[in-house]
Parts: structure tokens; sequence; C-alpha cells
């Protein structure tokens, strides 16, 4: 158990430490852009966001109320059922009658 326990961790700490790296030489390489550079990669990703969320939005507009060319059926709902309390008899007494005790000391 503590061997597999061991090369868990072990494998851990090594991704962990390359994640670490990697981040590390992505930032250097992203610092070491230029602000005209880095002004258009950020509005390439926001044009790309628009994009998508302009034609999610578009597709979801399209599809309203398409049923494969059938008919919404609309119809009376018929009457509808209520509940009844039910009256009070020797086998059922409400709880908020036992709540506070008896008024007899």
């Amino acid at each position: 158990m503590k061997s597999i326990k061991k090369t868990m961790w072990g494998a851990y700490r090594k991704f962990h430490d390359k994640r670490k790296q990697l981040r590390t030489r992505l930032k250097g390489y992203l610092d070491g852009l230029p602000p005209k550079t880095r002004r258009r990669i950020v509005l390439a990703m926001l044009a790309a966001f628009a994009a998508l969320a302009l034609y999610t939005f578009g597709k979801a507009v399209h599809d309203i109320g398409r049923n494969d060319g059938s008919r919404i059926v609309t119809d009376h709902a018929g009457q509808v059922e209520l509940s009844v309390k039910p009256e009070v008899s020797d086998n059922f007494t409400p709880y908020y009658n036992n709540m506070y005790g008896t008024d007899e000391e």
C-alpha cells in the first residue's frame, strides 16, 4: 500500500513541477510580447467569443417553436381536484393541539 501511495505522490509532484515549468515559460513568453501584439491577441479572442455567442443565440432563436412541423395541441385542462382537509376524528389529532402542552397543571 505504501509503495502505491509513494508512486502516486511522486507522479503528482512530477506533474505539478512540469505544469509549473510550462506556466513559467508561457508567462515569460507572453510578457515579452509587445503591447500591440497583446492587443491583437485579446481582440481576436473577443471576436471569436462574440461570433460563437451570436451564433448560439441565433440558433436558439431560430429553433424556437420548431417541433418537426407539428403544431402545439392546446386543450382544456379539465376540472382540477383540490385536496380536502381531513375531518377531525378520534384517529386524527393535529400536531398543533399538543404543541404547547395542556392548560391543566
